[in-house]
C-alpha cells in the first residue's frame, strides 16, 4: 500500500465516510472540512504509521496560507514510503 493509499484509509476512518472522494489533489479544508477533533483523531492514527512525522507538531510549523493549502498528497509525502 502506497503512503498516499494509507493517507486515504486514515482519512476514510477519521471522517467515518467510506465513499468521499478522497485524491491526492484533495485539501484537507476546503473539500474535506476537518474540524479539530479529526485532526487530532487523524494525527493519532498517522503515528502508526512507519516514517510519519508528528502531525500536529508539522501544522504548527505552516502559516495561515499553507495550512488552507495542504493536500492529502502533502500529508502522504510525510510518510516514508
Amino acid at each position: 500500500m502506497t503512503p498516499l493509499d494509507q493517507v486515504v484509509v486514515l482519512l476514510r476512518e477519521v471522517t467515518g465516510d467510506s465513499a468521499l472522494p478522497i485524491g491526492a489533489a484533495t485539501r484537507l479544508d476546503a473539500e474535506l472540512r476537518l474540524d479539530s477533533l479529526e485532526v487530532a483523531a487523524l494525527a493519532v492514527r498517522l503515528r502508526r504509521l512507519p516514517g510519519a512525522p508528528d502531525l500536529l507538531a508539522h501544522l504548527a510549523e505552516l502559516d495561515l496560507d499553507q495550512l488552507i493549502a495542504l493536500t492529502v498528497g502533502d500529508l502522504a509525502g510525510l510518510v516514508a514510503p
